[in-house]
């Protein structure tokens, strides 16, 4: 009777198991067909997203602007030549080609040109941060500053650099160690790839480090060295394992950067690579091809690794810390409700602190002597056709700084002057762009972090997440170029309405962008303990953003704007050289003139467009002192941006650590000017308490 009843509750058992694992099965089968599911209206919504972005052009079409008629003809045409493969062609010389065939080798040439510089990047940006580990205190301070020099340089003047460096070379050496640009249908690798590893490889150097640094400050870290484990062991077993996650989140922003740079390169180092393939026919057809070879694999390795090898929450938790440590320097509790003072007093600390101060007032001395020299000055920019000395003509156009000071153009403009009058062009368009962004972004950010429910929330980001993967200069010169550009019967639209024009379309495509950034970090924020309690207290939305969301965003907007302007610059520098120039370019379509482009504005990117090329005929400044300029703004923001989270250190109590070097130096020389000739003894010193152990001695 008992081997019965143990027999039925064994099977009885076998069979729950069974159902138990066959649902489990089931359950693991539906979630990974959930997540192909996913990944692929990932996919289709980018390439949606493509197809609006490669027909905008048709929005200005016969000289109308907005054209809504024309553009969804446009596109309905596009879907069709998509849908008829005998359309796929590209026009090569004006002859039809089979499109994808076509396109192959010029892609296959700039993807191997990126991932390789991309892998270099990566390599030598682990090596040094493993080094730097190593590093006293006040090396890794100086390493720091000459990292953020070296960003601050615009991948147009580094190419330039480069070629410069290697042209200086072959004349001391004779010997021409890399190609230093392609010539025909030739291919050159060494210094493209080089060039294309500059940037991420200082970015990814920066972000490795930052981590690792916050890594050996975790208490597993204190622990394994209590143990006796060496640094190195520490760091290679343990640290770099556990940022690797980390690094990935982080390199989707500098592959997005990076891709845009690939461009310049192409076009700087006259590779026969996809940018190319690009200019030679700009149909919608064409560009919806170029776009998608570009997304494709981006995403895929991206979007994949997310949706298929991660878990659904880690992706959010990464991108949360990302923005927590770039943005933000921590949480200071209790701030609620200021009064006039104290916001004048916060903003007055911001100028007490040296980097602040230097940055801003370089940036404002450059904008008031810009709009005071506009103001004053008849003519604007002077032009020099001819120079004479003791009735002589030693001089035509262009001028050498010798004889002009900074030069001129080639139809005789004065450089000095153009800087001077396109400054507070350049400055205030940056700053409005920037602005623009940030206040946008956050009314924004206010729904999506509030009222939006989290799996609309994940899905918004993974959508927006998608923009990563697509050059933001491609997207830019797709949307502009149909404005900026005048066309052969001349400009149909205003010089205000193609400024408003550019201004609209350079802060719609980062905003996204933003407002996930402060929705990310407003969700953070929303979490902590204070805001927990004005919840529980019935604090209302509105109240919880007013006293507590703003007071703590304050500084890290500050950031953000410091960083769109700088993103901006650098944007605005990618469109001179392919001549989108503020306000518009000027051509000339007569059949004996070959003037070269020019800006209505005399804006700085402009005058970098219009002589990309002049290093290699030596008329080097040309260009140099525009690049100049924007290195120096680039600089001084990032002075800012420097100064205003070492505030928000000081404001929450983080200290902040200042290799003053020389002020070590004159404390030790003032130690040893009044050090005693003479070194104490032990006998020179006498206890008090002597004597009474003496008694006790005797006694």
């Amino acid at each position: 009777m008992i081997q019965y009843i143990y027999f039925f509750i064994v099977r009885y058992i076998s069979k729950r198991q069974y159902c138990v694992t066959k649902f489990l099965e089931n359950k693991k089968t539906g979630v990974k067909i959930m997540k192909i599911i996913r990944f692929l209206s990932y996919y289709v919504l980018g390439v949606i997203g493509i197809l609006l972005i490669s027909t905008s052009p048709a929005l200005f079409r016969e000289g109308s602007f907005f054209n809504v008629s024309s553009y969804f003809s446009e596109l309905q045409m596009l879907v069709g030549s998509i849908l008829n493969p005998s359309e796929w062609v590209y026009f090569f010389k004006g002859n039809p080609v089979p499109l994808f065939e076509h396109l192959w080798e010029p892609y296959r040439y700039s993807m191997i040109v990126f991932f390789a510089g991309i892998i270099l990047a990566v390599v030598v940006a682990f090596i040094l941060a493993f080094g730097t580990m190593f590093l006293p205190k006040w090396a890794k301070s100086v390493v720091e500053r000459v990292l953020n020099l070296l960003e601050s340089i615009p991948d147009l003047l580094l190419a330039f650099c480069l070629q410069l460096f290697i042209v200086w070379l072959y004349k001391q050496t004779e010997i021409l160690f890399v190609d230093f640009a392609a010539v025909g249908s030739e291919k050159i690798y060494g210094l493209p790839i080089i060039a294309v590893s500059v940037l991420p490889m200082i970015m990814l150097y920066k972000v490795i480090l930052m981590l690792m640094e916050d890594e050996v400050s975790r208490s597993y870290v204190q622990m394994a060295r209590s143990k006796g484990l060496e640094k190195s062991v520490i760091l290679n077993v343990h640290v770099l394992r556990n940022i690797m996650k980390s690094v990935f989140y982080h390199s989707k922003i500098i592959i997005w950067v990076s891709l845009s740079s690939l461009f310049i390169f192409e076009y700087i180092f006259n590779m026969n690579g996809i940018t190319t393939a690009f200019f030679n026919d700009f149909r919608p057809i064409v560009t919806t091809a170029i776009m998608l070879l570009l997304f494709t694999p981006f995403f895929i390795i991206y979007q994949g690794t997310e949706v298929f090898v991660f878990k659904d929450d880690d992706a959010s938790d990464h991108i949360n810390w990302k923005m927590n440590t770039f943005v933000g320097s921590g949480y200071s509790k209790g701030q609620g409700n200021k009064s006039f003072k104290e916001i004048m007093g916060e903003v007055g600390a911001h100028f007490k602190n040296v980097k602040f101060l230097i940055g801003f007032l370089v940036i404002t001395t450059m904008l008031s002597i810009s709009l005071v020299y506009t103001f004053t000055a008849d003519p604007l920019v002077d032009q020099f056709f001819h120079i004479y000395e003791d009735n002589k003509l030693v001089s035509a156009a262009p001028h050498s700084p010798e004889f002009v000071f900074l030069g001129t153009t080639e139809l005789g403009f004065s450089i000095f002057d153009q800087l001077l009058v396109g400054a507070k062009y350049t400055i205030l368009f940056a700053l409005a762009v920037a602005f623009m962004r940030m206040i946008i972004g956050f009314i924004l950010a206010v729904p999506f972090a509030f009222f939006l429910p989290s799996k609309l929330q994940k899905g918004m980001e993974k959508l927006i997440d998608g923009m990563h993967f697509l050059p933001l200069t491609l997207i830019a010169y797709v949307l502009l170029s149909p404005v900026l550009l005048m066309p052969m019967g001349g400009f149909t639209t205003t010089e205000f309405e193609r400024i408003l024009y550019q201004g609209i379309i350079m802060t719609i495509l980062v905003v996204p962008l933003v407002t996930i950034l402060f929705g990310n970090e407003m969700k953070l924020l929303m979490k902590e303990e204070f805001v927990m309690s004005t919840k529980v207290m019935g604090g209302s939305s509105v109240h919880l953003i007013r006293k507590h969301l703003l007071p703590h965003l304050s500084s890290r907007m500050g950031v953000v704007f410091g960083q769109q302007f700088i993103q901006t610059l650098l944007l605005m520098i990618h469109l001179g050289v392919f001549n989108l120039y503020f306000g518009g370019t000027k051509k000339t379509f007569a059949p004996f003139q070959n003037d070269p482009p020019t800006s209505t504005t005399f804006e700085w990117s402009g005058l970098i467009g219009a002589s990309k090329d002049s290093l290699m005929t030596g008329r080097w400044w040309y260009i140099i002192p525009a690049l100049v300029c924007f290195v120096i703004l680039i600089v001084s923001m990032q002075l800012i941006i420097s100064g205003i989270k070492e505030v928000q250190q000081v404001r929450v109590g983080v200290p902040i650590e200042r290799t003053n070097w020389w002020r070590k130096l004159l404390q030790n020389r003032k130690a040893k000017r009044y050090r005693p000739s003479w070194e104490p003894e032990p006998e020179d010193f006498v206890f008090t308490h002597e004597p009474d152990i003496e008694r006790r001695k005797q006694g």
